[in-house]
């Protein structure tokens, strides 16, 4: 009996030591698992970075890498008849004489000069019979005024009645007037201003190149000058860019985003606070309204207060600031889920690329993103267009959106969190609901990017300019911009804009607001010639 206590004493051991073994292969195995997944992080960490200071930004891909997950499902078609032989023909519009394949140059100007022999040059040196036109050559020429600057004196006159003087002891004066100006005080003229705001808020000069500028056209206008001036102008338009924020927040539909700037302190030295730029554009097909607003923070506080009266439909990114913002129904922005995919495929190989659960989340928002480029290229122009967009939405864009949420939810499951794959998932399910609020109504757009569109203007200026000098400045941007960038999406041509505003707002009284109406770049009082012809 001792020896066979002995053995199963000898075999509990054995189990024992077994289990532990096999408990710690489990832990070694777990911690392998965690490395490993720590690892793809680490690589995933560094090839995004190192695709975002030397890759391409698009976020496209190829057909094939779209839709090789469900082509069968999506493209096959029992009903379908096999193919035939067919002939296909294409009739192609024979393009303008003046317009090449990439420039247009239709809506120029055109003047025609005739190089004609001198009556006493139209005889024949042999008979002496006149010469008579058999035909004609053309050579184009696209021509450049330079810019001119030139003073401009205005000299107004008093007249007085003689007469009435020496009778009623009391002269009668009448006196002529100078044209209005925005800034009348000032020796600036309407456009010499609008082709400043022009060149430093639409193309980005910045007034020290200005500066240098004038000075080659004979005028040395200090860049202190040049501010004054844009500054001044801003303050006269005031009541302008308060109208079109009225006017902003009666829409139904608002989008906003928000970037850095940065503004000097008082003293002229570098803030160690980062200031922002804010913009909200309502992105209507017929008159577009977008405004920027300064501010010292990126506080909810921000959009709550500015959007304060509006009521309805708020598109933005995922910062929660904009949470704050009250009475209106959120709606999130696709292309920023559609990153957080993008992110994780575009630095797989192609055979990693098959077998990726992230290429599955991408090719969803890719099928949403088409059935909206097949609605704008089949009914963009028609006057139906966001009631026929509601409804295919609600027919193609819905279950797609529903199996999108299904498949976040299941691969959450198994995701590690701390994996790519694992927060861009974590970070997409909580946006899907206020997401799919885009099926509610035609008019509300997929994503944000309109909006980023509008943004992007003042990012490019700032890469040339760097700075604003003071609080003041900023906020003189801030309307500028607005005025602009709102000419620019209702189609108008900016300096002739800015150009007509400047001379017809000094003849309108501030509480006439019918007639400040009808300066806004989105009115259609608006003349003609200010619109961007195309042909």
């Amino acid at each position: 009996m001792t020896i066979i206590n002995a053995q199963n004493q000898l075999d509990d051991q054995t189990k024992e030591l077994i289990l532990k073994m096999e408990k710690d292969l489990e832990v070694k195995d777990q911690e392998i698992a965690d490395l490993k997944n720590q690892l793809a992080y680490l690589q995933g960490q560094i090839l995004n970075k190192n695709r975002k200071i030397f890759g391409s930004s698009s976020e496209q891909s190829s057909l094939m890498q779209l839709n090789f997950f469900d082509e069968a499902e999506k493209y096959s078609n029992p009903k379908a008849t096999e193919p035939t032989i067919e002939e296909v023909t294409y009739t192609r519009k024979k393009p303008s004489k003046n317009i090449g394949k990439k420039d247009n140059l239709a809506n120029v100007e055109r003047v025609v000069v005739e190089h004609k022999l001198n009556e006493n040059q139209q005889t024949c040196n042999d008979c002496s019979n006149d010469l008579v036109v058999i035909c004609s050559k053309s050579k184009e020429l696209v021509k450049y005024i330079p810019a001119k600057l030139y003073i401009e004196e205005h000299r107004t006159y008093s007249y007085a009645c003689k007469a009435c003087e020496v009778d009623n002891d009391k002269a009668n004066i009448t006196s002529t007037k100078a044209p209005k100006t925005l800034l009348h005080k000032s020796m600036a003229s309407n456009e010499l201003i609008s082709h400043m705001i022009n060149l430093k808020y639409q193309h980005s000069m910045p007034l020290y190149r200005q500066e240098s500028y004038f000075k080659m056209m004979g005028a040395n206008l200090s860049r202190q000058t040049l501010a004054n001036w844009i500054i001044n102008a801003a303050n006269e338009l005031e009541p302008i860019y308060q109208l079109m924020k009225e006017e902003l927040l009666k829409r139904q539909y608002i989008q906003a985003d928000e970037t850095v700037l940065k503004v000097l302190d008082d003293k002229g030295k570098d803030s160690n606070k980062q200031k922002y730029m804010w913009l909200y554009k309502s992105p209507d097909k017929d008159n577009p309204i977008v405004l920027y607003d300064y501010q010292k923070t990126r506080s909810g506080s921000c959009p709550r207060n500015f959007l304060s009266g509006f009521s309805g439909y708020l598109q933005t990114d995922a910062y929660a600031g904009y949470n704050k913002v009250e009475n209106v129904k959120k709606l999130y922005c696709l292309a920023h889920i559609r990153r957080k995919f993008h992110e994780i495929i575009v630095n797989l190989d192609p055979e990693a690329l098959k077998t990726s659960r992230a290429l599955i989340g991408f090719n969803y928002c890719a099928q949403l993103y088409k059935i909206e480029k097949e609605l704008s290229e089949n009914y963009s122009d028609k006057p139906d267009y966001y009631e026929e967009r509601y409804k295919t939405r609600l027919k193609y864009s819905k279950p797609v959106v529903e199996e999108f949420a299904s498949f976040v939810d299941k691969e959450l499951e198994n995701a590690v969190p701390k994996s790519a794959l694992g927060k861009a998932l974590a970070y997409t399910k909580p946006l899907l609901p206020s997401f799919q609020t885009f099926l509610e109504d035609g008019a509300l757009e997929i994503d944000n990017n309109s909006a980023e569109r509008s943004i992007k203007t003042f990012v490019i200026g700032r890469k040339n300019w760097l700075f604003s000098s003071s609080t003041k400045g900023a906020e003189s941007s801030a309307l500028i911009y607005s005025i602009i960038e709102t000419a620019k999406n209702n189609n108008l041509v900016v300096e002739k804009y800015l150009l007509y505003l400047m001379n017809h707002f000094p003849n309108v009284e501030p509480e006439d607001k019918d007639s400040l109406l009808k300066l806004l770049p989105f009115s259609k009082d608006l003349p003609e010639h200010l619109k961007i012809t195309t042909k």
